[in-house]
This record gives structure tokens, C-alpha cells and sequence, in this order.
């Protein structure tokens, strides 16, 4: 009875760390939203007997995010400098108080560890592949915390079995070391909404009742400019008075002012409509009302706003690219991303056949539903739990 005792007494918690800064932040798009989400999503798993969380944030948690369920709790590192929380602040606190893993959604790792068991999100690895379409800063530090991330983590987590690929062909990965975690849309926010909420969107920017929408940063690797040139294409043949806009939600990125020029000399120009950063709310509302979302971009490591459309009931149009057919399937029109011409034909036949859209639209709610930040968050608690 008193070895049991004992054996109780001198037992402690197994605790697991998870960075929580990119998830904190205000306003999130692509990593951040993913960190938010995985994050919420893995608070609904119970915990284990003995098993305790900790988010690290260099500010206090807000909104849902401080919604904490029994076992988890929040530890605001402090950090009176600019830069370096992760590398230093993250550091000191394993030094102090080290968990028995660390997970890191946004990749970038502390500069020590103490060889605390690491695992970090490849989010993609486009950077290596179009890096010309990246801003020399932003792709030299890509470069940099990749190669560490694939080099000292402990398990890599991949969004797409494109990205698990790229990284054994680009980063000479081992397979066991690599475990494919998909995204998901946030089905709370991207549903299908009644008409009196998707008119109230459409009066807020005043848009019409038909468009071609985009959502995504404003920037090169989105190829937002081979869109402009196919709507341009797909007017020419459509006559005066012809309804139809390109509707483009999201914020400016690298190359911008080169898509703002050719925007402004566009014959169509005030047909092209730029809405700026919204809240997902909007977007859903938006996408509920397209004639289709559109989605050219280059590379993906997985491709959220597919997903999300599908949710919302938006036929799909997006870039004949491998890890797009991974994601969506046989509910999508898969475009060549060089083609402006295609992009064109494939507005004039959605345009007139309605059809094929409620042929996709269907398809595509039936492979949305594969897709769920539940099985995300299991598969994550796997990955974790198997290095304690």
C-alpha cells in the first residue's frame, strides 16, 4: 500500500505545449486561420488521465481562443522586443518549465529545445518551386525555417499528400517521419445561408446578383492576373449591359501595384471589383451568391477557399494543379492556370448552363463533407501523444 502511495505522489502530469501566437492574431488568413482552427478543434477532443495543455502566447488570449476547457490553461510570455519571441522567449520557457512536446502549427521552431519533442505544420514548400513569384525576403526566410523545421522537428505534420511528396522530393524526407493532416472549412461561418443574409452582403459592396468571385491575398502566386485577363475575354463576346463582375476579396500581397496597373487599364474596369479584406462571414455570404469561385493560383499546399465554396453550395473553377484534384476531387472545372483563354471558355459555359452548376454544386457539398478540423485535431492528438 505504501509503494502505491508513492508511486502516486511522485507521478506528474503529462503535459503537451502548443504555440498559440498565429492563432491569436485578429485578423487570420492562411496559417493563422489554420492554427485558430486546429487549435479550437482539438480543445472538443478529451484529454487523457494525467494530461494537461498549455498555449503559449506573447499576449493574453482573446476572444474563443480564451475559451478554455478543463486542462488546458494560458501562458503569456511576455516579450518587450519586436522579434525573437519564439526563438527566445519560447526558448527560456522549455528551459524552465519543459512540457513533454511542443507543437508548433506556423513552423517557424525556437532556437532551443532541450530535446523536447517538436512537431510543426508544412503548410507548403511553393517557395522552392516559383520562387520568383515570392518577395526575396519573404522566400529567403521561408527558406531558412523550412530547412530547420524538416531538419529538428521531431514529426512533420503535411496538409495534403502534395505536400508530403514535395517534401521527401525537395527535403529528402522519411516517410514515417511525415503525417497528413487535411484542412478543413469552418462550417460554423461557411454554410448555406438564407437569401436575406446573402442580399444584405451583396447591398453592403454593392455588387449585383452576377459574379465571378476570387478570395485570396492580391499577389503573384495567386495568378489573379491571368483571371483579370480571362474576364476580360470572356465581356468581349457578351455584349452592352451584359451583368456579370469579377468580384476580388482579399488583401494586397507581393506584386500588387503590377495587378492594380493592369486593372486600371482594363476595358472592364469598372466591372472588376475590388472589396478588400472581409470577415469570413462575408466571404461566405459572397460565395453563396457567385456564379462561381474562382481559385488560379499556381501551388497550393492544400487550398482552404476550395473547400469553403464547396461548403457554400459555389461551383468550383480552379488551377489544373495536382494538390487541387487532391482536394476536390471530381466536383470541380479544373482549368490550365496559363490559360486565359480556357478560364474565359469556362465563364460563357457556367454562364449559360445551369445544369452543370447545380451538377458541381451538388457534387461539391458531397466532398466538402470529407473534410472536417475534427478528424484534423484527431489526427494531430496521434501525432503528439505517439512521442510521449
Amino acid at each position: 500500500m505504501e509503494g502505491e502511495i508513492n508511486l502516486l505522489q511522485s507521478s506528474k502530469p503529462i503535459t503537451y505545449a502548443i504555440d498559440a501566437e498565429s492563432a491569436n492574431k485578429e485578423k487570420r488568413t492562411g496559417v493563422e486561420a489554420y492554427a485558430f482552427q486546429v487549435i479550437q478543434a482539438m480543445k472538443q477532443e478529451p484529454l487523457k488521465e494525467g494530461e494537461r495543455v498549455f498555449l503559449y502566447s506573447p499576449t493574453p488570449l482573446n476572444g474563443p481562443l480564451a475559451d478554455l476547457p478543463r486542462g488546458w490553461e494560458s501562458r503569456v510570455l511576455t516579450w518587450n522586443f519586436p522579434r525573437g519571441w519564439m526563438q527566445g522567449r519560447v526558448s527560456w520557457e522549455l528551459f524552465r518549465r519543459p512540457p513533454e512536446v511542443l507543437f508548433v502549427p506556423a513552423q517557424g521552431l525556437p532556437k532551443f529545445f532541450f530535446k523536447i519533442p517538436i512537431v510543426t505544420t508544412i503548410h507548403d514548400v511553393a517557395f522552392r518551386r516559383i520562387g520568383a513569384l515570392y518577395d526575396p525576403i519573404v522566400r529567403r526566410r521561408l527558406q531558412k525555417v523550412t530547412h530547420r523545421s524538416v531538419k529538428k522537428a521531431s514529426r512533420l505534420l503535411a496538409i495534403s499528400t502534395f505536400t508530403r511528396q514535395e517534401l521527401h522530393d525537395l527535403y529528402h524526407i522519411e516517410e514515417k517521419r511525415v503525417t497528413i493532416t487535411p484542412l478543413a472549412a469552418d462550417t460554423s461561418v461557411y454554410h448555406r445561408l438564407d437569401a436575406q443574409t446573402v442580399d444584405g452582403a451583396l447591398r453592403r459592396y454593392r455588387l449585383g446578383q452576377s459574379f465571378f468571385l476570387f478570395v485570396g491575398r492580391l499577389e503573384k502566386k495567386k495568378n489573379v492576373s491571368t483571371l483579370i485577363r480571362a474576364f476580360e475575354s470572356f465581356k468581349q463576346n457578351r455584349g452592352v449591359g451584359d451583368p456579370f463582375e469579377l468580384v476580388l476579396v482579399g488583401a494586397s500581397g507581393f506584386g500588387y501595384q503590377d495587378l492594380k496597373v493592369q486593372i486600371e487599364r482594363s476595358p472592364v474596369r469598372e466591372l472588376i471589383r475590388e472589396v478588400g479584406y472581409l470577415p469570413d462571414e462575408d466571404v461566405a455570404a459572397l460565395m453563396n451568391k457567385a456564379t462561381a469561385f474562382c481559385f488560379p493560383s499556381w501551388e497550393e499546399g492544400f487550398g482552404i477557399p476550395n473547400v469553403e465554396a464547396m461548403v457554400c453550395g459555389a461551383v468550383l473553377v480552379t488551377s489544373d494543379i495536382p494538390v487541387h484534384h487532391e482536394v476536390a476531387g471530381d466536383a470541380a472545372l479544373f482549368v490550365d492556370p496559363k490559360d486565359a483563354e480556357a478560364w474565359a471558355k469556362t465563364f460563357a459555359r457556367l454562364a449559360s448552363d445551369p445544369m452543370l452548376r447545380d451538377q458541381l454544386i451538388e457534387k461539391g457539398s458531397l466532398r466538402a463533407a470529407q473534410f472536417s478540423w475534427g478528424k484534423t485535431a484527431r489526427s494531430t492528438w496521434e501525432v503528439l501523444r505517439s512521442l510521449v
